[in-house]
Protein backbone atom coordinates (compact mmCIF):
# COMPACT_ATOMS: atom_id res chain seq x y z
CA UNK A 1 0.00 0.00 0.00
CA UNK A 2 1.53 3.28 -1.19
CA UNK A 3 2.18 5.85 1.75
CA UNK A 4 -0.37 8.38 0.76
CA UNK A 5 -3.36 5.52 1.19
CA UNK A 6 -1.49 4.78 4.71
CA UNK A 7 -1.55 8.25 5.44
CA UNK A 8 -5.23 8.79 4.81
CA UNK A 9 -6.04 5.32 6.57
CA UNK A 10 -4.25 6.52 9.48
CA UNK A 11 -6.13 9.92 10.06
CA UNK A 12 -9.35 7.92 9.12
CA UNK A 13 -8.39 5.61 12.41
CA UNK A 14 -8.12 9.31 14.22
CA UNK A 15 -11.44 10.86 13.26
CA UNK A 16 -12.96 7.58 13.85
CA UNK A 17 -11.15 6.94 17.87
CA UNK A 18 -12.30 10.41 18.18
CA UNK A 19 -16.15 9.55 16.66
CA UNK A 20 -16.47 6.70 18.80
CA UNK A 21 -14.54 7.94 21.53
CA UNK A 22 -17.67 10.89 21.83
CA UNK A 23 -20.28 8.48 21.36
CA UNK A 24 -19.09 6.47 23.91
CA UNK A 25 -19.56 9.51 26.81
CA UNK A 26 -22.73 10.70 25.46
CA UNK A 27 -24.28 7.51 23.44
CA UNK A 28 -23.46 5.62 26.54
CA UNK A 29 -24.85 8.68 28.56
CA UNK A 30 -28.39 9.30 26.87
CA UNK A 31 -29.45 5.32 26.52
CA UNK A 32 -28.64 4.39 29.65
CA UNK A 33 -30.62 7.07 30.65
CA UNK A 34 -33.02 6.06 27.64
CA UNK A 35 -33.54 10.03 27.61
CA UNK A 36 -35.54 10.82 23.82
CA UNK A 37 -33.61 11.92 20.66
CA UNK A 38 -30.73 10.12 21.93
CA UNK A 39 -29.58 9.33 18.06
CA UNK A 40 -30.77 12.65 16.49
CA UNK A 41 -28.16 14.04 19.07
CA UNK A 42 -25.65 11.96 17.98
CA UNK A 43 -26.05 12.55 14.62
CA UNK A 44 -25.94 16.22 15.14
CA UNK A 45 -22.65 16.05 16.63
CA UNK A 46 -21.29 13.50 14.05
CA UNK A 47 -22.04 16.32 11.53
CA UNK A 48 -20.21 18.99 13.32
CA UNK A 49 -16.91 16.68 13.60
CA UNK A 50 -16.68 15.69 10.11
CA UNK A 51 -17.48 19.20 8.79
CA UNK A 52 -14.51 19.91 11.45
CA UNK A 53 -12.37 18.05 10.24
CA UNK A 54 -13.03 18.96 6.85
CA UNK A 55 -11.40 21.92 7.79
CA UNK A 56 -7.98 20.30 9.03
CA UNK A 57 -7.57 17.23 6.72
CA UNK A 58 -8.95 15.97 3.53
CA UNK A 59 -8.13 12.61 1.50
CA UNK A 60 -9.78 10.48 -1.04
CA UNK A 61 -12.89 9.19 0.81
CA UNK A 62 -11.30 9.78 4.17
CA UNK A 63 -14.78 10.46 5.96
CA UNK A 64 -16.09 7.45 4.39
CA UNK A 65 -13.81 5.51 6.26
CA UNK A 66 -13.65 7.34 9.22
CA UNK A 67 -16.90 6.14 9.11
CA UNK A 68 -16.56 2.52 8.78
CA UNK A 69 -13.64 2.77 11.86
CA UNK A 70 -16.40 4.80 14.21
CA UNK A 71 -19.15 2.07 13.08
CA UNK A 72 -16.71 -0.87 13.85
CA UNK A 73 -15.60 0.52 17.21
CA UNK A 74 -19.11 1.63 18.01
CA UNK A 75 -20.97 -2.36 17.22
CA UNK A 76 -17.94 -4.01 18.82
CA UNK A 77 -18.49 -2.52 22.38
CA UNK A 78 -20.00 -5.03 25.03
CA UNK A 79 -23.36 -3.15 25.07
CA UNK A 80 -24.06 -3.03 21.45
CA UNK A 81 -25.62 -5.54 19.00
CA UNK A 82 -23.83 -5.05 15.54
CA UNK A 83 -27.29 -4.16 13.48
CA UNK A 84 -27.79 -0.31 15.15
CA UNK A 85 -24.66 1.43 15.47
CA UNK A 86 -23.12 -0.05 12.06
CA UNK A 87 -25.54 0.82 9.82
CA UNK A 88 -26.61 4.31 11.67
CA UNK A 89 -22.88 5.57 11.51
CA UNK A 90 -22.26 3.96 8.01
CA UNK A 91 -25.15 5.69 6.59
CA UNK A 92 -23.99 9.50 7.81
CA UNK A 93 -20.60 9.00 6.78
CA UNK A 94 -21.80 8.37 3.11
CA UNK A 95 -23.99 10.88 2.59
CA UNK A 96 -21.49 13.40 4.22
CA UNK A 97 -18.64 11.87 1.77
CA UNK A 98 -21.39 11.91 -1.10
CA UNK A 99 -21.61 15.55 -0.51
CA UNK A 100 -18.73 16.63 -0.20
CA UNK A 101 -17.33 14.74 -3.62
CA UNK A 102 -20.21 16.08 -5.48
CA UNK A 103 -20.45 20.00 -4.02
CA UNK A 104 -17.21 19.86 -2.48
CA UNK A 105 -16.04 21.48 0.85
CA UNK A 106 -18.73 24.59 1.15
CA UNK A 107 -21.60 25.45 2.95
CA UNK A 108 -24.11 24.13 0.07
CA UNK A 109 -22.13 20.66 0.91
CA UNK A 110 -22.31 20.58 4.35
CA UNK A 111 -26.23 21.72 4.36
CA UNK A 112 -26.98 18.85 2.17
CA UNK A 113 -25.21 16.71 3.90
CA UNK A 114 -26.53 17.70 7.40
CA UNK A 115 -29.89 17.51 6.24
CA UNK A 116 -29.51 14.15 4.63
CA UNK A 117 -27.37 12.98 7.94
CA UNK A 118 -30.06 13.69 10.34
CA UNK A 119 -33.26 12.56 7.94
CA UNK A 120 -31.36 9.22 7.77
CA UNK A 121 -31.20 8.91 11.43
CA UNK A 122 -34.56 9.23 12.07
CA UNK A 123 -35.71 6.58 9.03
CA UNK A 124 -32.94 4.54 10.48
CA UNK A 125 -34.97 4.36 13.82
CA UNK A 126 -37.92 4.05 11.88
CA UNK A 127 -36.54 1.04 10.32
CA UNK A 128 -34.87 -0.42 13.06
CA UNK A 129 -37.95 -0.59 15.62
CA UNK A 130 -40.24 -1.94 12.18
CA UNK A 131 -37.25 -4.84 12.20
CA UNK A 132 -37.24 -5.82 15.47
CA UNK A 133 -41.33 -5.39 16.29
CA UNK A 134 -42.67 -5.93 13.13
CA UNK A 135 -45.40 -4.07 11.56
CA UNK A 136 -47.54 -4.40 14.49
CA UNK A 137 -45.63 -1.84 16.23
CA UNK A 138 -47.19 0.69 13.97
CA UNK A 139 -50.70 0.04 14.57
CA UNK A 140 -49.68 0.30 18.24
CA UNK A 141 -48.23 4.07 17.50
CA UNK A 142 -51.24 4.78 15.22
CA UNK A 143 -53.65 4.47 18.09
CA UNK A 144 -51.81 6.05 20.45
CA UNK A 145 -51.60 9.00 17.86
CA UNK A 146 -55.59 8.88 17.95
CA UNK A 147 -55.58 8.29 21.70
CA UNK A 148 -53.72 11.45 21.87
CA UNK A 149 -55.40 13.88 19.64
CA UNK A 150 -59.03 12.78 21.30
CA UNK A 151 -57.31 13.25 24.83
CA UNK A 152 -55.68 16.43 23.55
CA UNK A 153 -58.75 17.76 21.64
CA UNK A 154 -55.83 18.61 19.52
CA UNK A 155 -56.52 18.38 15.34
CA UNK A 156 -53.24 17.81 13.88
CA UNK A 157 -53.56 15.96 10.67
CA UNK A 158 -50.74 13.36 10.56
CA UNK A 159 -49.38 15.22 6.72
CA UNK A 160 -49.00 18.38 9.18
CA UNK A 161 -47.43 15.80 11.78
CA UNK A 162 -44.82 14.83 8.82
CA UNK A 163 -44.18 18.33 7.64
CA UNK A 164 -43.59 19.38 10.95
CA UNK A 165 -41.02 16.78 11.97
CA UNK A 166 -39.39 17.42 8.89
CA UNK A 167 -39.13 21.26 8.94
CA UNK A 168 -37.32 20.68 13.03
CA UNK A 169 -34.88 18.13 10.76
CA UNK A 170 -34.13 20.72 8.36
CA UNK A 171 -33.46 22.78 10.56
CA UNK A 172 -31.31 20.84 12.87
CA UNK A 173 -29.31 19.90 9.72
CA UNK A 174 -28.35 23.13 8.45
CA UNK A 175 -27.42 24.56 12.43
CA UNK A 176 -25.44 21.28 12.68
CA UNK A 177 -23.50 22.50 8.67
CA UNK A 178 -23.19 25.97 10.39
CA UNK A 179 -21.66 24.92 13.90
CA UNK A 180 -19.73 22.47 12.19
CA UNK A 181 -18.18 25.20 9.80
CA UNK A 182 -17.94 27.24 12.94
CA UNK A 183 -15.83 24.47 14.95
CA UNK A 184 -13.74 23.74 11.87
CA UNK A 185 -12.89 27.87 11.37
CA UNK A 186 -12.21 28.22 15.15
CA UNK A 187 -9.66 24.92 14.98
CA UNK A 188 -8.03 26.32 11.82
CA UNK A 189 -7.18 29.25 13.34
CA UNK A 190 -5.72 27.20 17.00
CA UNK A 191 -2.17 26.16 17.29
CA UNK A 192 -2.24 23.04 19.52
CA UNK A 193 0.92 23.38 21.39
CA UNK A 194 0.13 22.86 24.82
CA UNK A 195 2.16 20.11 26.26
CA UNK A 196 0.36 16.95 27.20
CA UNK A 197 1.15 13.78 28.84
CA UNK A 198 2.14 11.47 26.25
CA UNK A 199 1.89 7.48 27.26
CA UNK A 200 2.66 4.73 24.78
CA UNK A 201 -0.40 2.55 24.37
CA UNK A 202 -0.05 -0.93 23.02
CA UNK A 203 -1.81 -2.54 19.73
CA UNK A 204 -4.81 -4.26 20.23
CA UNK A 205 -5.98 -6.39 17.95
CA UNK A 206 -7.54 -8.54 19.97
CA UNK A 207 -11.08 -7.22 19.19
CA UNK A 208 -12.51 -10.10 17.91
CA UNK A 209 -11.57 -12.69 20.38
CA UNK A 210 -14.23 -13.76 22.40
CA UNK A 211 -12.12 -16.09 24.91
CA UNK A 212 -11.36 -19.43 23.55
CA UNK A 213 -15.24 -19.64 21.56
CA UNK A 214 -14.69 -22.59 19.03
CA UNK A 215 -16.11 -20.63 15.75
CA UNK A 216 -18.22 -22.48 13.22
CA UNK A 217 -18.45 -21.03 9.46
CA UNK A 218 -21.30 -22.71 8.52
CA UNK A 219 -23.45 -20.59 11.92
CA UNK A 220 -22.98 -17.59 10.20
CA UNK A 221 -25.06 -18.44 7.18
CA UNK A 222 -27.02 -20.75 9.08
CA UNK A 223 -27.98 -18.11 11.51
CA UNK A 224 -29.64 -15.62 8.61
CA UNK A 225 -31.24 -17.95 6.75
CA UNK A 226 -33.37 -19.17 10.30
CA UNK A 227 -34.16 -15.47 10.97
CA UNK A 228 -35.07 -14.36 7.55
CA UNK A 229 -37.19 -18.43 7.18
CA UNK A 230 -38.78 -17.20 11.01
CA UNK A 231 -39.26 -13.54 10.34
CA UNK A 232 -41.58 -14.93 7.13
CA UNK A 233 -43.24 -17.33 9.30
CA UNK A 234 -44.30 -14.82 12.03
CA UNK A 235 -46.13 -12.93 9.89
CA UNK A 236 -47.79 -15.61 7.52
CA UNK A 237 -48.40 -18.58 10.03
CA UNK A 238 -50.38 -18.74 13.62
CA UNK A 239 -48.13 -18.85 16.91
CA UNK A 240 -48.95 -21.89 17.84
CA UNK A 241 -47.54 -23.16 14.37
CA UNK A 242 -44.19 -21.60 14.86
CA UNK A 243 -43.52 -21.13 18.82
CA UNK A 244 -41.98 -23.96 19.82
CA UNK A 245 -39.48 -23.96 16.96
CA UNK A 246 -38.49 -20.39 17.78
CA UNK A 247 -38.34 -21.77 21.62
CA UNK A 248 -35.68 -24.73 20.00
CA UNK A 249 -33.79 -22.09 17.81
CA UNK A 250 -33.85 -19.64 20.83
CA UNK A 251 -32.41 -22.11 23.53
CA UNK A 252 -29.67 -23.32 20.87
CA UNK A 253 -28.19 -19.45 20.68
CA UNK A 254 -28.44 -18.94 24.42
CA UNK A 255 -26.24 -22.05 25.26
CA UNK A 256 -23.96 -20.97 22.57
CA UNK A 257 -23.51 -17.27 22.49
CA UNK A 258 -25.19 -16.91 26.54
CA UNK A 259 -21.85 -14.62 27.36
CA UNK A 260 -22.39 -12.26 24.51
CA UNK A 261 -26.47 -11.74 25.19
CA UNK A 262 -25.95 -8.50 27.08
CA UNK A 263 -28.79 -6.90 25.97
CA UNK A 264 -31.14 -9.47 27.08
CA UNK A 265 -30.00 -9.16 30.84
CA UNK A 266 -31.37 -5.61 30.98
CA UNK A 267 -34.86 -5.41 33.43
CA UNK A 268 -35.43 -2.33 30.70
CA UNK A 269 -35.11 -4.37 27.85
CA UNK A 270 -37.97 -6.77 29.66
CA UNK A 271 -39.90 -3.67 30.30
CA UNK A 272 -40.27 -2.79 27.24
CA UNK A 273 -41.38 -5.25 26.19
CA UNK A 274 -44.15 -6.01 28.59
CA UNK A 275 -45.48 -2.44 27.98
CA UNK A 276 -45.46 -3.01 24.58
CA UNK A 277 -47.97 -6.15 25.45
CA UNK A 278 -49.95 -4.10 27.83
CA UNK A 279 -50.49 -1.65 24.78
CA UNK A 280 -51.05 -4.33 22.37
CA UNK A 281 -53.78 -5.31 24.98
CA UNK A 282 -55.34 -1.89 25.69
CA UNK A 283 -55.86 -0.78 21.97
CA UNK A 284 -56.80 -3.65 20.20
CA UNK A 285 -61.08 -4.17 20.57
CA UNK A 286 -60.47 -8.04 21.10
CA UNK A 287 -57.92 -8.85 23.93
CA UNK A 288 -56.99 -11.86 23.27
CA UNK A 289 -55.94 -10.78 19.50
CA UNK A 290 -54.37 -7.75 21.16
CA UNK A 291 -52.62 -10.21 23.60
CA UNK A 292 -51.04 -12.65 21.22
CA UNK A 293 -50.08 -9.89 18.94
CA UNK A 294 -48.23 -8.19 22.15
CA UNK A 295 -46.68 -12.21 22.60
CA UNK A 296 -45.24 -11.88 18.69
CA UNK A 297 -43.59 -8.84 18.89
CA UNK A 298 -41.91 -10.29 22.21
CA UNK A 299 -40.86 -13.06 20.31
CA UNK A 300 -39.65 -10.86 17.55
CA UNK A 301 -37.98 -8.54 19.48
CA UNK A 302 -35.96 -11.74 21.66
CA UNK A 303 -35.45 -13.48 18.18
CA UNK A 304 -34.09 -10.26 16.25
CA UNK A 305 -31.46 -9.22 18.89
CA UNK A 306 -30.41 -12.74 20.11
CA UNK A 307 -30.81 -13.32 16.14
CA UNK A 308 -27.83 -10.28 14.84
CA UNK A 309 -25.92 -11.12 18.26
CA UNK A 310 -25.10 -14.64 17.41
CA UNK A 311 -24.49 -13.31 13.41
CA UNK A 312 -21.72 -10.62 15.04
CA UNK A 313 -19.96 -13.01 17.27
CA UNK A 314 -19.60 -15.84 14.06
CA UNK A 315 -18.29 -13.01 11.96
CA UNK A 316 -15.19 -12.40 14.62
CA UNK A 317 -14.42 -15.87 13.36
CA UNK A 318 -10.45 -16.04 12.23
CA UNK A 319 -11.64 -17.20 9.16
CA UNK A 320 -13.38 -14.20 7.91
CA UNK A 321 -10.90 -12.34 8.78
CA UNK A 322 -8.48 -13.91 6.74
CA UNK A 323 -10.83 -13.83 4.09
CA UNK A 324 -11.05 -10.18 4.32
CA UNK A 325 -7.48 -9.80 4.56
CA UNK A 326 -6.85 -11.85 1.20
CA UNK A 327 -9.38 -9.18 -0.40
CA UNK A 328 -7.23 -6.60 0.69
CA UNK A 329 -9.14 -5.81 4.08
CA UNK A 330 -5.85 -5.95 6.55
CA UNK A 331 -5.07 -2.34 6.66
CA UNK A 332 -8.78 -1.95 7.65
CA UNK A 333 -8.00 -4.45 10.64
CA UNK A 334 -4.62 -2.62 11.43
CA UNK A 335 -6.04 0.76 11.48
CA UNK A 336 -8.87 -0.30 13.99
CA UNK A 337 -6.49 -1.83 15.99
CA UNK A 338 -4.93 1.46 16.24
CA UNK A 339 -8.01 3.57 16.61
CA UNK A 340 -9.57 1.23 19.48
CA UNK A 341 -6.30 1.54 21.58
CA UNK A 342 -6.05 4.83 21.43
CA UNK A 343 -9.77 5.40 23.55
CA UNK A 344 -8.65 4.86 26.65
CA UNK A 345 -6.35 7.61 25.84
CA UNK A 346 -8.94 9.82 24.28
CA UNK A 347 -11.30 10.04 26.84
CA UNK A 348 -8.61 10.41 29.80
CA UNK A 349 -7.59 13.89 28.43
CA UNK A 350 -11.47 15.20 27.27
CA UNK A 351 -13.27 13.51 30.12
CA UNK A 352 -11.80 15.93 33.31
CA UNK A 353 -13.78 18.76 31.93
CA UNK A 354 -16.19 19.38 35.38
CA UNK A 355 -19.83 19.73 33.52
CA UNK A 356 -18.67 17.71 30.32
CA UNK A 357 -22.15 16.41 29.58
CA UNK A 358 -23.36 19.61 29.25
CA UNK A 359 -20.63 20.97 27.36
CA UNK A 360 -20.40 19.45 24.09
CA UNK A 361 -18.81 21.67 21.74
CA UNK A 362 -16.02 21.83 24.26
CA UNK A 363 -15.74 18.28 24.28
CA UNK A 364 -15.93 18.05 20.68
CA UNK A 365 -13.42 21.05 20.07
CA UNK A 366 -10.13 19.47 22.63
CA UNK A 367 -10.65 15.80 21.15
CA UNK A 368 -10.12 17.00 18.07
CA UNK A 369 -7.70 19.73 19.45
CA UNK A 370 -5.87 15.91 19.97
CA UNK A 371 -5.45 14.63 16.55
CA UNK A 372 -2.34 15.44 15.42
CA UNK A 373 -0.87 13.70 18.90
CA UNK A 374 -2.83 10.78 17.86
CA UNK A 375 -1.85 11.05 14.19
CA UNK A 376 2.25 11.33 15.28
CA UNK A 377 1.52 9.04 17.35
CA UNK A 378 -0.31 6.08 15.28
CA UNK A 379 2.50 6.84 12.89
CA UNK A 380 5.32 6.26 14.91
CA UNK A 381 3.69 2.35 15.69
CA UNK A 382 3.27 1.75 12.68
CA UNK A 383 6.01 2.80 11.27
CA UNK A 384 8.01 1.41 13.72
CA UNK A 385 7.91 -1.71 12.21
CA UNK A 386 8.69 -5.22 13.52
CA UNK A 387 10.95 -6.87 10.38
CA UNK A 388 9.58 -9.90 9.57
CA UNK A 389 11.78 -12.06 7.54
CA UNK A 390 10.33 -14.87 4.92
CA UNK A 391 13.11 -17.77 4.60
CA UNK A 392 11.39 -18.69 0.81
CA UNK A 393 12.49 -22.00 -1.34
CA UNK A 394 11.10 -24.60 -3.12
CA UNK A 395 9.90 -27.76 -1.21
CA UNK A 396 12.68 -29.64 0.27
CA UNK A 397 15.11 -26.99 -1.10
CA UNK A 398 16.44 -26.80 2.30
CA UNK A 399 14.68 -23.99 4.00
CA UNK A 400 14.26 -25.78 7.57
CA UNK A 401 18.20 -26.44 7.34
CA UNK A 402 18.54 -22.49 6.54
CA UNK A 403 16.52 -21.34 9.38
CA UNK A 404 18.76 -23.68 11.89
CA UNK A 405 21.54 -22.30 10.82
CA UNK A 406 20.35 -18.87 11.70
CA UNK A 407 19.20 -20.01 14.71
CA UNK A 408 22.27 -21.63 15.93
CA UNK A 409 24.52 -18.38 15.33
CA UNK A 410 22.02 -16.27 16.92
CA UNK A 411 22.32 -18.60 20.11
CA UNK A 412 26.28 -18.87 20.12
CA UNK A 413 26.86 -15.11 19.30
CA UNK A 414 24.09 -12.83 20.58
CA UNK A 415 22.67 -14.94 24.06
CA UNK A 416 21.28 -11.88 25.00
CA UNK A 417 18.63 -12.42 22.43
CA UNK A 418 15.44 -14.92 23.22
CA UNK A 419 14.98 -16.71 20.29
CA UNK A 420 11.85 -18.81 20.26
CA UNK A 421 8.53 -20.44 18.07
CA UNK A 422 8.30 -23.55 16.53
CA UNK A 423 10.82 -25.46 14.11
CA UNK A 424 9.19 -28.37 11.89
CA UNK A 425 10.98 -31.52 11.54
CA UNK A 426 10.52 -34.04 8.30
CA UNK A 427 9.36 -37.52 8.62
CA UNK A 428 10.46 -39.75 5.33
CA UNK A 429 9.50 -43.56 4.39
CA UNK A 430 10.76 -45.02 1.21
CA UNK A 431 12.30 -41.59 0.01
CA UNK A 432 8.60 -39.74 0.17
CA UNK A 433 7.96 -37.07 2.95
CA UNK A 434 5.58 -39.08 5.08
CA UNK A 435 4.51 -36.35 7.84
CA UNK A 436 6.03 -33.77 10.38
CA UNK A 437 6.37 -33.13 13.51
CA UNK A 438 7.09 -29.48 15.69
CA UNK A 439 9.68 -28.65 18.42
CA UNK A 440 9.44 -26.00 21.09
CA UNK A 441 12.17 -23.92 20.37
CA UNK A 442 12.66 -22.98 23.92
CA UNK A 443 12.17 -25.93 25.75
CA UNK A 444 13.20 -28.61 23.14
CA UNK A 445 9.95 -30.51 23.32
CA UNK A 446 8.42 -32.26 20.54
CA UNK A 447 5.09 -33.26 19.46
CA UNK A 448 3.81 -34.84 16.34
CA UNK A 449 1.80 -32.50 13.76
CA UNK A 450 1.08 -33.95 10.53
CA UNK A 451 0.79 -37.63 8.87
CA UNK A 452 0.29 -39.04 5.36
CA UNK A 453 -1.98 -41.61 7.48
CA UNK A 454 -4.72 -40.80 10.07
CA UNK A 455 -2.94 -41.49 13.33
CA UNK A 456 -6.25 -39.95 15.97
CA UNK A 457 -9.72 -39.79 15.27
CA UNK A 458 -9.54 -36.10 15.37
CA UNK A 459 -7.44 -35.30 12.87
CA UNK A 460 -8.07 -32.96 10.09
CA UNK A 461 -7.44 -33.48 6.55
CA UNK A 462 -6.20 -31.18 4.69
CA UNK A 463 -4.20 -31.10 1.46
CA UNK A 464 -2.20 -34.96 1.57
CA UNK A 465 -1.70 -34.77 5.35
CA UNK A 466 -3.70 -35.50 8.50
CA UNK A 467 -2.99 -33.05 11.12
CA UNK A 468 -3.55 -33.72 15.10
CA UNK A 469 -5.89 -31.01 16.89
CA UNK A 470 -2.87 -31.61 20.01
CA UNK A 471 -0.35 -30.55 17.59
CA UNK A 472 -1.76 -27.50 17.06
CA UNK A 473 -2.45 -26.73 20.14
CA UNK A 474 1.33 -27.23 21.20
CA UNK A 475 2.61 -25.11 18.48
CA UNK A 476 0.55 -22.90 19.43
CA UNK A 477 1.45 -22.93 22.53
CA UNK A 478 5.03 -22.84 22.09
CA UNK A 479 4.36 -19.44 20.21
CA UNK A 480 2.10 -17.61 22.74
CA UNK A 481 3.38 -18.89 25.90
CA UNK A 482 6.85 -17.42 25.58
CA UNK A 483 5.61 -14.40 23.38
CA UNK A 484 6.40 -11.76 25.96
CA UNK A 485 9.65 -13.14 26.39
CA UNK A 486 11.10 -13.12 23.14
CA UNK A 487 13.49 -10.84 21.17
CA UNK A 488 12.62 -13.09 18.19
CA UNK A 489 9.85 -15.52 17.02
CA UNK A 490 10.48 -18.63 14.62
CA UNK A 491 7.80 -19.65 12.68
CA UNK A 492 8.13 -23.30 10.28
CA UNK A 493 6.00 -22.63 8.37
CA UNK A 494 3.00 -20.93 7.05
CA UNK A 495 1.28 -22.04 4.80
CA UNK A 496 -2.18 -22.91 3.12
CA UNK A 497 -3.79 -23.24 6.57
CA UNK A 498 -2.66 -19.90 7.85
CA UNK A 499 -3.82 -18.30 4.69
CA UNK A 500 -7.38 -20.10 5.00
CA UNK A 501 -6.84 -18.32 8.95
CA UNK A 502 -6.75 -21.83 10.34
CA UNK A 503 -2.99 -22.93 11.65
CA UNK A 504 -0.60 -20.66 13.21
CA UNK A 505 -3.01 -17.71 12.18
CA UNK A 506 -4.40 -16.17 14.98
CA UNK A 507 -0.90 -16.60 16.99
CA UNK A 508 0.88 -14.34 14.22
CA UNK A 509 -1.76 -11.69 13.93
CA UNK A 510 -1.17 -11.30 17.84
CA UNK A 511 3.07 -11.42 17.54
CA UNK A 512 2.63 -8.97 14.73
CA UNK A 513 1.04 -6.41 17.14
CA UNK A 514 3.92 -7.17 20.03
CA UNK A 515 6.21 -3.80 19.79
CA UNK A 516 9.80 -4.72 18.91
CA UNK A 517 9.65 -8.18 18.69
CA UNK A 518 11.17 -9.26 15.31
CA UNK A 519 10.17 -12.84 13.22
CA UNK A 520 11.76 -15.46 10.88
CA UNK A 521 8.91 -17.06 8.87
CA UNK A 522 9.46 -20.11 6.43
CA UNK A 523 7.04 -19.80 3.40
CA UNK A 524 7.06 -22.04 0.45
CA UNK A 525 7.90 -20.47 -3.36
CA UNK A 526 4.84 -21.27 -4.73
CA UNK A 527 2.37 -19.18 -1.84
CA UNK A 528 4.87 -17.02 -0.88
CA UNK A 529 3.03 -14.25 -2.85
CA UNK A 530 -0.53 -15.34 -0.89
CA UNK A 531 1.12 -14.67 2.48
CA UNK A 532 2.71 -11.73 1.36
CA UNK A 533 -1.03 -10.57 -0.21
CA UNK A 534 -2.42 -11.41 2.97
CA UNK A 535 -0.52 -9.56 5.64
CA UNK A 536 0.21 -6.65 2.91
CA UNK A 537 0.03 -4.04 5.70
CA UNK A 538 3.28 -5.71 6.95
CA UNK A 539 6.63 -4.84 5.74
CA UNK A 540 9.00 -8.57 4.87
CA UNK A 541 11.97 -8.85 3.78
CA UNK A 542 12.11 -12.05 1.74
CA UNK A 543 15.16 -14.00 1.47
CA UNK A 544 15.45 -16.70 -1.37
CA UNK A 545 17.75 -19.63 0.33
CA UNK A 546 19.58 -19.98 -3.52
CA UNK A 547 20.28 -16.65 -3.62
CA UNK A 548 21.10 -15.24 0.11
CA UNK A 549 23.48 -17.00 2.71
CA UNK A 550 21.87 -17.23 6.38
CA UNK A 551 24.38 -14.42 7.20
CA UNK A 552 22.11 -11.73 5.27
CA UNK A 553 19.37 -12.50 7.90
CA UNK A 554 21.55 -12.66 11.27
CA UNK A 555 23.23 -9.06 10.19
CA UNK A 556 20.30 -7.40 9.93
CA UNK A 557 18.51 -8.89 13.05
CA UNK A 558 21.92 -8.20 14.77
CA UNK A 559 21.23 -4.35 13.60
CA UNK A 560 17.82 -4.72 14.75
CA UNK A 561 18.23 -5.45 17.88
CA UNK A 562 21.46 -3.19 18.11
CA UNK A 563 19.47 -0.61 17.34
Amino acid sequence: MDNNQQDIWLKAAVIGSIWASFEIIFGGFFHSLRLPFAGTFLTFSSIILLIAFSYKWQGKNLYFKAGIIAALMRSLMPTSVILGPLIGILIEAALFQLAINLFGRNFLSFAIAGILAMFSAIIHKIVSIILIYGFDIVKILENLYHVFLHTTHLKLPVNQLFILISITYVILGLAAAFTGQLVGKKIQQTTHNQPLEIEQWQLKNDLFDIDKFRYQTKYLFIHIIILVLFLIGLEWYPLSYIIIPIALYLGFIFKRYGKSLRRLSKPLFWLQLVVIVLMAVWLWQDKTEGLLVGIKMILRAILVVSSFTAISVELKNPLVKALLYKKGYSQLYATLGLATSAVPYILKHISVERKMLFKPLQVLQKAIGLSDILLQEFKDQIFQRNKIFIISGETRSGKTTFLKQIINSLNQNAPQLTVGGIIAHGTDFQGERFGFSIENIRTGDKQYLCSREKINDDDIKTGRFYFSKSGFEFGNNAILNELENLDILVIDEVGYLEIKGMGWFEAIEKAMNKPGLDMIFVVRKRILEEVLNLWQNKHFIVVDITKNKPDIVINELYKSKSS
